[in-house]
């Protein structure tokens, strides 16, 4: 007899059979189910039982290999997938089902094909972890009473026509330059406001700045004027103000010869010594009603 090995149990002169960690074995007795060996150490009778089945009881990956499904508007795509299931009760998986990994697939290939048919092209992509959803349901109720259990379904690659893949990604393409341009629209814009905003505080500062100068033009006049009033009050004042009055007057009427126009000018020396008095009485007028007007408000 000797020693017969398998991936799951090691058969010890027909007698010890060696379960492993992780799968189940179906003794048969006389050719019928007897039990299931558990991992470890179990005894046989030989020339009586036989170990007929084994499985795995790990989680497992099922490759379900590419199809062709029609969409709801009537595309044809090709789908490749993976299904994920662990085996719970090995009696229904082992008498429940003939090749029970042939049995998921072809479950798993018309599932998925009766899910595609009820969506469109757009939506097959947009909806894909719904449509991993929907079949994994509908295959776990399927694959319940053959003991075992759908984990999770996930749809591994979607090939499209080769003239609607040229449409997708020319849409694709199109969405990146509408973004691309709409970015760019935003980027000038919010430049134009950054332009006009500067323009407009540097026009409120040059405002400021010129409004702030003539006040301090006027502020200077003033003072002036003020300091002119306090020393034509003074007898030394007027007269010094009468030689600065003669004194422009003269620079004023030697300036008129120097330039290119043609002018009608006293040009009478005793004018010119005429009109100088002549300012100087409207001063001196003036101060005399200034000093008068002063002598009223104090005798009052």
């Amino acid at each position: 007899m000797g020693v017969r090995f398998s991936n799951s149990v090691v058969q010890l002169f027909g007698t010890v059979v060696f379960v492993r960690q992780n799968y189940a074995a179906l003794l048969h007795r006389f050719g019928k189910y007897d039990k299931i060996l558990r991992p470890g150490l179990n005894i046989k009778i030989p020339f009586v039982d036989e170990v007929a089945y084994t499985h795995d009881l790990r989680e497992q990956s099922i490759e379900v290999s590419s199809q062709v499904a029609i969409t709801k508007d009537n595309v044809a795509l090709h789908i490749d997938a993976i299904l994920f299931i662990q085996i719970v009760d090995p009696y229904k998986a082992s008498y429940g089902v003939e090749k029970v990994r042939s049995a998921i697939i072809n479950l798993a290939q018309t599932t998925m094909r009766s899910e595609i048919g009820k969506l469109t092209l757009d939506k097959t992509f947009e909806e894909r972890e719904t449509l991993n959803h929907h079949i994994v349901n509908t295959v776990g109720s399927e694959v319940e009473v053959w003991g075992i259990n759908c984990l999770r379904y996930e749809i591994r690659d979607i090939e499209p026509p080769a003239n609607i893949k040229k449409s997708m990604i020319l849409q694709a393409e199109s969405e990146r330059q509408k973004r691309a341009d709409i970015l760019k629209s935003e980027g000038e814009r919010q430049a134009s406001i950054n332009v006009a905003e500067g323009q407009k505080a540097s026009k409120s500062l040059r405002a400021e700045g010129a409004a702030e100068a003539t006040i301090q033009v006027a502020k200077s006049s003033a003072n002036a004027l003020k300091s002119i009033g306090s020393a034509i009050d003074d007898k030394r004042g007027r007269i010094a103000a009468s030689f600065m009055i003669a004194d422009h007057y003269i620079q004023s009427y030697g300036g008129l010869g120097r330039k290119n126009n043609t002018l009608l000018v006293d040009t009478s020396p005793i004018n010119v010594a005429k009109n100088i008095t002549a300012a100087f009485d409207i001063l001196n007028r003036s101060l005399e009603k200034k000093s008068d007007a002063i002598k009223k408000e104090l005798t009052q």
